[in-house]
């Protein structure tokens, strides 16, 4: 697979781009709204009274008439920031070379190690015209390669000058090694990540904690207005700011690492396809001093660890396995980006410029489509991909400026909003394990970046359908706190209401219940069972699997029934029991069947489970008209798409939780052999 879809440095750079501009569309220095339209001030008990009263959904036009008098025109701030941006990025890309030369002083290379060099850059190179320099001044065996459009230069320390004489072998790894990384053409994308991260740094990173700690020292939250803002600012707003400023550098310099980090194991693996023999690079690995643990030397974050190098010279792993930063790195870019559309905050301001959250939603999705046809074959990723989309997703809205101001606008308890995001999480870990499942299916049928458009353009539609209308639920548990259950004690139950209310209202029309299973669940499954090739191998037995497949049946019904019940009787609370009695039962059918399924099935068992459910639906709906009601009491459509939600619903989560509980037990003889998949070390 690592050479039939294209290289992960292009997918990761598109995370620091995303990060980038999602971040200034919400928050900015003061100084680029200088130029900005300021309305009049509104005093804080008008404006308090106001904006309740539009959460309570009652129409006040006093309150019209003052919100447009008060409305601040963030437009061209924001225009100016992000020109800010772009501009500092494309100077450093520009004129990063020159200056880089003349700071180090390197020179150009002469007589007959030039010879040499311009040899070796014929051979693997053609045509394409490269400028060797020497660094004097640095006696380690080392090598650089930079440049911009049009020019590509490579640097050899005095180290590596040295080696010519002494070990031909190690002197042609070393400058095969930078030579790779004009082949990549991966120079430019290194340019513009560091140029754009140092932009981001010194515009974004550094003015505000610079606001946060003035803020601190003087009692007002930074970019918040006290006159206007209903429930004023506080020293503690000026910390939680501080802490996202802080977290928000963290995620960056993830990001950063990603894309430098996978570009250096491109260019290993594009060294083996000129030579077969790994040997002179084990020895560089090897003999090459280990990493400074205190001060962490920066360098080491832009190399991946000696050993992990060492490890994907003799199996295609490193190579192609996304381990758990790059999903965290991807979740927390993806919330990041869908919160100047979706927060709070977002939604209550006028003036602004249109963010277009589901062009950026489509291209994470393609990044992460990617990456995950890229890692079918590392195991690892199972666990690894799940839990770092999870951790992301609630980290990344997390660290979003919104959080502040959202707070700022209607407070709610902070157990409703760690609920919250105890939601995103679950939806994260949902989609990496989705994701990774509809990767597997049609792996078999992935020859090139052409076959590969079928599970990219699904993952994206999913993903962008569906993204915008979720992160609005975070929204929606605000506006439920103030407006619908201040009395719902439970946090968690409070979120679980406002997302079902949310998902009742898009899916009991049908339509968009039945797209939701042809592209979620019969889609992949139809080419899982038309895909051609070896068929994949059983997992092994384990003992227990009947047991297991029966409690988790029982366990997952009388959970069904208690969640459902809690839910219902607020969702539900004008409607009477009789349809709270049916979804609860329905669910708790379809959680049963799914868990039987599940927890007896060796292959798919999530899948399997959901079949289960699906079936199950199809058995209730029957057995609700034919048995259950009368005739002319037959339950409408709509009802009945609402019954069909919430069993599938069920069976999702019985069927995950099963299939974890399975691979807890023991296994049962030798497990079976997996089929050896030969893998390309070409890089793509």
């Amino acid at each position: 697979m690592t050479g039939r879809v294209p290289s992960a440095t292009a997918s990761a750079f598109v995370l620091l781009i995303s990060l980038a501009f999602a971040t200034t569309a919400i928050y900015r220095p003061g100084v680029f709204d200088r130029l900005s339209t300021h309305g009049s001030p509104v005093p804080p008990k008008v404006r308090e009274a106001c904006l309740l009263a539009a959460l309570k959904g009652r129409d006040d036009p006093a309150c019209e008439v003052l919100g447009r008098a008060a409305d601040q025109d963030l437009r061209l701030g924001t225009l100016l920031c992000f020109a800010t941006l772009v501009l500092l990025t494309g100077l450093q890309y520009w004129f990063g070379p020159a200056w880089r030369i003349r700071r180090r002083r390197l020179r150009p290379v002469a007589g007959e190690v030039h010879d040499e060099l311009a040899r070796m850059a014929q051979e693997v190179l053609g045509g394409r015209r490269v400028v060797f320099l020497l660094d004097v001044l640095n006696p380690a065996v080392a090598g650089l390669a930079f440049g911009r459009a049009g020019r590509s230069y490579v640097v050899i320390s005095r180290g590596t000058w040295m080696l010519y004489e002494r070990d031909r072998p190690l002197f042609r790894a070393v400058v095969l090694h930078e030579l790779a990384h004009v082949r990549n053409r991966d120079l430019g994308i290194t340019a513009v990540t560091l140029a754009m991260w140092r932009s981001y740094a010194a515009v974004i990173l550094v003015p505000g904690l610079l606001a946060a700690v003035i803020g601190v020292l003087s009692g007002h939250a930074p970019f918040l207005r006290p006159l206007e803002m209903p429930f004023g600012s506080s020293v503690v707003l000026s910390w939680l700011f501080a802490a996202q400023i802080i977290g928000l550098a963290v995620l960056s310099w993830l990001t950063r690492s990603a894309v430098l980090q996978s570009r250096e194991l491109m260019a290993d693996a594009r060294v083996l396809s000129w030579q077969e023999d790994a040997t002179p690079l084990r020895r560089l690995f090897e003999d090459a001093p280990a990493p400074r643990r205190w001060p962490v030397s920066l360098r080491v974050r832009t190399h991946p660890h000696l050993a992990v190098r060492r490890a994907a010279l003799d199996e295609p792993g490193p190579l192609v396995r996304q381990g758990f930063v790059f999903p965290v790195a991807l979740g927390g870019c993806f919330s990041l980006t869908m919160d100047p559309a979706a927060s709070f905050t977002a939604l209550g301001r006028t003036n602004t410029l249109p963010w277009p959250a589901e062009v950026f939603a489509l291209l994470l999705a393609v990044v992460l489509g990617l990456r995950a046809l890229r890692a079918v074959e590392a195991p690892s990723d199972a666990v690894h991909v799940p839990l770092g989309l999870a951790v992301g997703l609630a980290g990344g809205w997390l660290l979003a400026p919104s959080r502040m101001t959202d707070h700022a606008l209607a407070p709610f308890p902070v157990s409703v909003q760690l609920a919250g995001l105890v939601l995103l999480a679950v939806a994260g870990l949902l989609l990496g394990v989705w994701v990774r499942w509809v990767a597997r299916v049609w792996a078999p049928r992935v020859r090139d970046l052409r076959s590969a458009l079928a599970p990219l353009l699904l993952i994206a539609a999913v993903v962008t359908l569906t993204a915008r209308t979720f992160y609005r639920v975070q929204s929606d548990i605000i506006i439920a706190h103030v407006q619908d259950y201040p009395a719902v004690s439970d946090p968690l139950a409070h979120v679980l209401i406002s997302a079902q209310i949310t998902l009742d209202s898009r899916l009991s029309t049908g339509a968009l219940l039945l797209v939701a299973v042809v592209l979620l669940m019969l889609v992949p499954m139809a080419v899982r069972f038309t895909t051609l090739g070896e068929p994949r191998p059983p997992a092994p037995r384990r003992t227990g699997r009947v047991a297991l497949a029966v409690g988790s049946a029982a366990a997952a019904a009388l959970i069904t029934v208690l969640v459902s019940g809690t839910v219902n009787a607020y969702v539900f609370q004008r409607a009477g029991t009789t349809l709270s009695d049916h979804l609860a039962v329905g669910a708790a059918f379809a959680a049963a069947l799914a868990a039987v399924a599940a927890g007896l099935s060796r292959t798919s068992p999530v899948a399997k489970g959901m079949l289960a459910g699906l079936a199950g639906a199809v058995v209730h709906a029957l057995v609700l008209e034919l048995v259950v009601l009368p005739l002319r009491t037959a339950l409408p459509w709509t009802i009945h798409m609402l019954i069909l939600e919430r069993m599938l619903e069920a069976a999702l989560i019985a069927g995950l939780a099963t299939a974890l509980l399975t691979r807890l037990l023991p296994v049962r003889g030798e497990p079976a052999a997996a089929a050896a998949v030969p893998v390309a070390k070409t890089p793509g």
